[in-house]
């Protein structure tokens, strides 16, 4: 009898272990780096934030979107490749306490600050299609129950198939074009004795709304979908996206076709340095005596977004470049002012810079609002600047290098200085001399045509506004 037992049960008992192997197979529609090579790399960062990813499937419910973006978070964190945002939970919480730090029921000396957190340059954005369990675990044990199986001495046995897919999409925040896309499985079967799990893949910790699959094959699936994730988006950035340190601090310049070159206060676009001001037409430039504003952004983290001026249209961003703090176009209609009371002799400076000669990008200082007749554009693929409608033909001014440009009134005239030469001179219109016109009571900077992510880049420093009281 014990023979015939014994004869019955090996083949289950075969089966049993062979199952406890644990097929798991994967599948990712684009090559990439292994997560292990992913662990050592030491290389430049991406910044990069995961959105919630949404459910398609009929059998993808609840928070298992938004634990899988965690998942993808934290697997993306440990790869080392990236500087990762938290665009979840962690995000909603920060903002309570920054609500909180403005009530005033916190010290000020101790309160987080306002406009400090860095922005994304990609977003990944992704979306379950598939979502196949096939059966859930119970609590921590993950005891499995399937059905039609044989009960021996209180053990069931079954085979459980799980399968989970997803659509991904890399997006650039500034522009809001698709940069990559590709499709990532996960798929899992093997055999449960109750209260026995199979080799778990990866070491994230489940994601809310996948806790009651703990130490089933759809954990399983899980895991694999998330490693291919995150091999897949490390080979779909493109390199120019990796350009930070671990402190978020660039590692080179942010147009990968222009060298750096170090800028300083007594430095000028054309890259000759001069001493004691810039030198004009026959004459030097001297600021006014007295600073009504100045700002050159080195009070500002790296990705912060400044303050101290009204955005009317678009998206900036604090970068560094050139060993300097840059206002930075991430959009490219971008329009921005200053409310600022201009008196009857002033001097307004600004330094620009434009890397790309195409016809998009471009660049205006002016006084008053954007609509003023009193201003200085500049299109790098015309190589000229003007001032409103006259084209300044004395001076070139080229792409790919820093340009300090200068607006004037003082006894009566208007005068513009491009990198130390005056480029125009005319009496205030209207005959006005000394006195004030309607448009004096802002500045506003116009920066067009950006594209960070076609190297398309426009970026304003050193905007210093000064007063004449001689």
């Amino acid at each position: 009898m014990l023979k015939k037992i014994w004869l019955w049960l090996m083949p289950l008992i075969a089966i049993f272990f062979w199952g406890c192997g644990a097929e798991v197979t994967s599948n990712v529609q684009t090559s990439g780096p292994t997560v292990q090579e992913a662990i050592t790399y030491q290389g430049p960062k991406a910044r990069i934030a995961v959105a919630s990813f949404r459910c398609k499937a009929a059998k993808c419910y609840g928070q298992i979107g938004d634990g899988v973006s965690d998942m993808l978070s934290t697997a993306l964190f440990q790869t080392n490749r990236f500087i990762v945002l938290e665009r979840g939970e962690g995000l909603r919480a920060i903002q309570e306490e920054l609500s909180l730090a403005q009530s005033g029921y916190v010290n000020q000396q101790q309160a987080p600050q306002a406009g400090l957190m860095e922005g994304a340059d990609i977003l990944v954005i992704g979306a379950i299609t598939a979502f196949e369990p096939h059966a859930s675990g119970i609590g921590g044990g993950g005891l499995v129950v399937p059905t039609n199986v044989p009960l021996l001495g209180g053990m069931h046995f079954g085979k459980n198939d799980a399968y989970i897919a997803a659509d991904i999409r890399l997006v650039d925040v500034r522009t809001g074009r698709v940069i990559n896309a590709t499709k990532v499985e996960g798929k899992a079967s093997s055999w449960k004795v109750g209260g026995l799990g199979g080799t778990m893949v990866g070491s994230v910790a489940l994601g809310a709304g996948l806790s009651s699959y703990k130490n089933t094959p759809m954990e399983k699936a899980v895991r694999v979908m998330i490693e291919n994730a995150v091999n897949a988006i490390a080979k779909l950035v493109p390199e120019n996206y990796y350009r930070y340190k671990g402190t978020g601090q660039p590692v080179k310049p942010i147009s990968s076709t222009v060298p750096p070159a170090p800028v300083n206060n007594s430095s000028i676009a054309g890259g000759q340095a001069v001493s004691g001001g810039i030198i004009g037409g026959g004459e030097e430039f001297v600021p006014g005596d007295k600073v009504l504003f100045s700002e050159n952004f080195s009070r500002y983290n790296v990705g912060g977004i400044p303050r101290r001026f009204t955005a009317i249209r678009g998206q900036v961003e604090v970068a560094q470049f050139a060993g300097k703090k840059w206002l930075r176009a991430l959009s490219g209609n971008v329009v921005i002012t200053k409310k600022i009371r201009l008196p009857k002799n002033f001097a307004v400076e600004c330094k620009a810079y434009l890397p790309s000669p195409s016809w998009d990008p471009n660049f205006g200082i002016y006084l008053g609002n954007e609509h003023s007749p009193d201003h200085i554009w500049w299109r790098p693929f015309d190589r000229y600047a003007y001032w409103s409608n006259e084209r300044l033909n004395k001076i070139i001014v080229e792409h790919g290098k820093i340009h300090h440009f200068v607006i004037q009134q003082r006894n009566g005239m208007i005068k513009v200085f491009i990198d130390g030469t005056r480029a125009y001179q005319a009496p205030i219109s209207g005959g006005i001399v000394g006195g004030r016109l309607p448009n004096r009571d802002a500045i506003t900077i116009r920066l067009g045509g950006a594209d960070p992510s076609n190297h398309k880049e426009v970026l304003v420093t050193d905007i210093r506004v000064t007063k004449y009281s001689k």
